[in-house]
């Protein structure tokens, strides 16, 4: 990763909303939260790309990571992902991609669980801690503010992939300390 490349806005995208974490560098996160653009009787009335264009323009990053969405065939894209690829390329921010293997290799051992590495997410950046959800019961939907550490996740598996900082020695340190 060249120096040019520590300011990182991490997305998680969702049908109805997309959470952020901004990082700078691998271990200090600005700001995080999740932006809604739902239709229908509770509609938003700002939407998605306004949204998305409020955080290029406050945090200025010098890229925008997001995890690759393998396609099926009867699958389409998103309409967020064509309008986040279009804002960016039109400001000249790079959008790096992240594969799930990507991110599994980042939290060797807690790959199948999301909420234990929501967990470790926490305690890495203890300013997410408030916003982890209790543990969801199989019959209940996932809380919308898994979305910002799924983001979180994406932008720490950026900076895994990256090998940069000290952020793959503390999250296997606390892999350890969960024993």
């Amino acid at each position: 990763m060249s120096n040019d490349e520590r300011r990182v806005i991490a997305l998680d995208v969702r049908s109805r909303n997309f959470g952020f974490v901004v990082f700078e560098g691998p271990n200090e996160i600005l700001d995080w939260g999740i932006r809604s653009f739902r239709s229908g009787g509770n509609a938003v009335k700002t939407p998605a790309a306004s949204k998305l264009l409020s955080l290029l323009d406050e945090f200025s990053p010098s890229a925008v990571v997001i995890r690759e969405r393998p396609l099926g065939r009867a699958e389409k894209k998103p309409q967020l992902l064509s309008i986040i690829e279009r804002q960016v390329r039109n400001r000249r921010i790079p959008l790096r991609l992240v594969t799930p293997q990507d991110v599994n290799r980042a939290f060797i051992g807690f790959e199948s669980n999301k909420y234990e590495v929501a967990s470790v997410l926490a305690r890495q950046f203890p300013t997410l801690a408030s916003k982890l959800p209790p543990k969801r019961k199989c019959w209940q939907s996932e809380d919308y503010r898994m979305g910002i550490f799924d983001a979180a996740a994406v932008g720490v598996a950026y900076f895994v992939r990256r090998k940069v900082g000290s952020v793959n020695l503390t999250l296997r340190d606390q892999s350890q300390s969960l024993d």
